[in-house]
């Protein structure tokens, strides 16, 4: 017996792309900045959501720690999504001798689902964490190379 899959509407999905790079080098260390990303949530229900994240930091000294973190914020209630939060990338560079340069690019992904009570704005925000030393270079990335994306599914 052959079967077939079924498949539901559950009400759609949405999709957004940040279109250009976003500094968080001039926001305070933990400061969580708006990316100008975001995602309306039509109705109430149960979504899918997910982000991919770029995040570029950089130095020019030795001694340097830090992060830049990603969340999901529910603008209309005021809240953070739970189980969003992400390290997109983390630099650390301790002494060894001579000064060198470092900058790391990285990407990570947060999926989580989340049940809305009323039609909801989701955004994503990020931060740089600065743990010791100074940052130069601190950003969130979205070109040819990787796009930092957002997306909803409504699963129910």
């Amino acid at each position: 017996m052959t079967g077939t899959a079924a498949s539901i509407d559950t009400g759609g999905s949405g999709f957004a792309v940040l279109p250009a790079g976003a500094d968080l080098g001039s926001a305070a260390s933990g400061a969580f900045v708006d990316l100008g990303l975001s995602l309306a949530l039509p109705a109430p229900g149960t979504y899918h959501l997910d982000a991919v994240v770029r995040g570029n930091l950089g130095n020019m000294s030795t001694g340097e720690n830090a992060v830049i973190a990603a969340r999901l914020w529910d603008v209309t209630a005021g809240t953070i999504i739970p189980n969003s939060e992400a390290i997109v990338v983390q630099i650390a560079e301790y002494p060894q001798g001579a000064a060198t340069a470092l900058q790391w690019n990285s990407s990570a992904a947060i999926s989580v689902e989340y049940k809305a009570t009323s039609p909801r704005t989701v955004r994503l925000e990020a931060a740089r964490i600065d743990i010791a030393g100074t940052t130069e270079v601190a950003g969130i990335g979205s070109d040819t190379l990787q796009r930092t994306t957002l997306r909803y599914a409504r699963v129910a």
